[in-house]
């Protein structure tokens, strides 16, 4: 019983830990070097974030990259 109940319990933890989603700092390469984003950006929004790019007022849209890639 202590083996199943012990078993149910690390799969419960495991899933839990798989579902979170991970969280990045962003930045993007502007003229005048490399520029933080503010906050952090977490699963989608995160994949979001480098796939659109950042737009700056100006219309120029930057490339993003999220976390060490």
């Amino acid at each position: 019983m202590k083996t199943k109940l012990f078993f149910a319990a690390t799969l419960l933890i495991a899933s839990v830990a798989c579902n979170k989603d991970e969280c990045y700092e962003c930045h993007y390469d502007g003229p005048n070097g490399e520029v933080e984003l503010e906050g952090e950006y977490c699963g989608q929004e995160a994949e979001d974030m480098e796939n659109m790019g950042f737009t700056a007022t100006d219309g120029t849209v930057y490339v993003v990259h999220c976390g060490e890639h």
